[in-house]
């Protein structure tokens, strides 16, 4: 089969295009056809030697797809040949990734695609979905009638959170430098966007929640803990989940006087149990129609390297997407 893979971590070059051996297959993997997958932040940590993780070699990079079943092991019984599936937990910790003409998959770590969603479209949000669902429900608990502020609200994971918090009946304020971005924030519902080129975003904020925001979630990579505190409601939720290398100040006093909580996490290290739980609330959300996918560019799966490149260089408007050719 076709495959994108690297031989060892490096920049977006190091990555090989080229025939390797289909997937060998165990008692409980499913063996799936790829039809398409995306490129993301973490696929580049990953790629990039930056997040450390146990890879075969050589190994193939990716971590979300969609596909249909083509072959079952013998002790599969969740799963059949010709049934559309998706994953978005691959390609760390050992296991192989998803850009490859086809995948072997764990079937605890497969989920079934709901029947009227598109797969390019649902690759497009997939990762961007996990990361909102864990830390929107799972983590800061977003209730109905409860305001947010989405730093970087205009980003994958942004919009994401975005639809959900709408969804459940939230307002929402969310950040955006770039007039194209905003109108889409609008589309999908924010009930406010500051354009943090040309507003003060903590005055926006607080005439806008004059008792403060229940949750505050930092998507940008340089999250600041201070400014959160600023605006936060009591009792306000704070969610970090980007900058590996950046520092921030936490200002202890108005923090625990608010019984605030602030929360980081990583996609990476979930459970088996917990993703299984996690791919229930994006399905449900999926087959909504609330979850919706922007796809910047489709690319044939050999472009794998330019795309990589593309998304460490370029500001894009949306997810690459590939396909194998």
């Amino acid at each position: 089969m076709k495959a994108a893979y690297i031989e060892q971590p490096g920049p977006p070059q190091h990555i090989r295009y080229g025939d390797l051996p289909m997937p060998e297959m165990g008692k409980r993997d499913v063996q799936v056809k790829v039809t398409a997958v995306e490129v993301n932040s973490v696929d580049t940590y990953i790629r990039s030697g930056a997040y450390k993780t146990r890879l075969p070699q050589p190994f193939i990079i990716g971590r979300d797809m969609t596909g249909v079943v083509s072959e079952v092991g013998a002790k599969v019984t969740q799963f059949r040949p010709g049934e559309r599936v998706w994953t978005n937990n691959q390609g760390y910790d050992g296991r192989q990734g998803t850009f490859a003409e086809y995948c072997s998959i764990d079937e605890a770590r497969l989920y079934h695609l709901p029947g009227n969603v598109d797969p390019y479209e649902a690759v497009s949000v997939l990762h961007s979905a996990l990361t909102a669902v864990l830390g929107l429900f799972f983590r800061a608990k977003m209730q109905a009638g409860e305001t947010i502020f989405i730093n970087g609200g205009d980003g994958n994971v942004g919009i994401a959170v975005l639809q959900l918090a709408k969804a459940i009946g939230g307002r929402v304020i969310v950040t955006s430098g770039n007039e194209q971005k905003a109108s889409w924030c609008r589309e999908q519902g924010a009930d406010l966007v500051i354009n943090y080129k040309t507003q003060d975003v903590q005055q926006a904020i607080k005439d806008f929640a004059p008792q403060g925001v229940n949750v505050y979630w930092d998507a940008t990579r340089k999250p600041d803990a201070a400014k959160a505190m600023e605006v936060v409601a009591h009792r306000g939720r704070i969610v970090f989940m980007a900058g590996l290398s950046h520092q921030t100040t936490l200002p202890v006093g108005p923090f625990y006087t608010h019984n605030c909580s602030l929360y980081g996490f990583t996609v990476t290290d979930a459970t088996t149990e917990e993703l299984a739980e996690y791919a229930e609330r994006i399905n449900h959300w999926l087959a909504q129609g609330v979850l919706k996918g922007n796809i910047a560019k489709r690319l044939p799966l050999s472009q794998a390297a330019r795309a990589h490149q593309m998304y460490e260089s370029e500001s894009l408007f949306g997810k690459l997407v590939l396909a194998p050719d």
